[in-house]
């Protein structure tokens, strides 16, 4: 009894040894890949954000590292890219704190920067729709205040974004500048 005791005991402890050795792996990928996007050395640190999210998209982790990746591309002017990514962390992880911040990156990527070099397509122009009147449907008794508080979310790549919603705009801010404006 007691050697059958012993040896579910060592199976279990090499299954549980073998189980944190993989998690730990995976999220050394992500310690890298945030050491190398932190250290000014992207490339790399996109190498490694990839195979983090390959390796774990169910890690709490992963939604930070979608961000950041998004970001990279959006500020490397890869708005193909970005936009892709960005609608991924949407879908994926519709639930973080980062996800209106997303919605208004692919805004202004359309509407600033697509609107200007192409038409956009009935999918883009109703995602603008979508996305304003997400961002414009309030409860009517928020809007008699001028200024409620500000909502905000630092990335992994140290950006911070704020939003103020006014009564009559919302001011988006990235890196205390100006980032968007809109009006009903």
């Amino acid at each position: 009894m007691r050697i059958k005791k012993l040896l579910v005991l060592v199976i279990f402890l090499s299954f549980f040894c073998t189980g944190c050795a993989s998690l730990s792996s995976s999220s050394s990928l992500y310690r890298t890949g945030a050491k190398y996007l932190q250290g000014e050395d992207p490339v790399f640190a996109v190498a490694y954000l990839d195979a983090f999210l390959k390796a774990q998209p169910n890690s709490p982790y992963a939604p930070n590292a979608a961000f950041a990746l998004g970001e990279f591309y959006f500020d490397n002017n890869d708005y193909f890219n970005s936009m892709r990514m960005f609608s991924d962390y949407i879908r994926n992880f519709p639930r973080h704190r980062g996800v209106i911040f997303a919605k208004l990156i692919i805004y202004k990527v359309l509407t600033d920067v697509k609107n200007n070099e192409t038409n956009l397509t009935s999918e883009e122009e109703a995602l603008i729709k979508e996305i304003r009147k997400e961002l414009f449907s309030q409860p009517l008794f928020l809007m008699f205040y001028d200024k409620k508080a500000p909502r905000r979310y630092k990335s992994l790549d140290r950006n911070t974004y704020l939003v103020y919603d006014y009564v009559d705009k919302i001011k988006v801010f990235r890196n205390d500048k100006v980032f968007l404006e809109l009006s009903p």
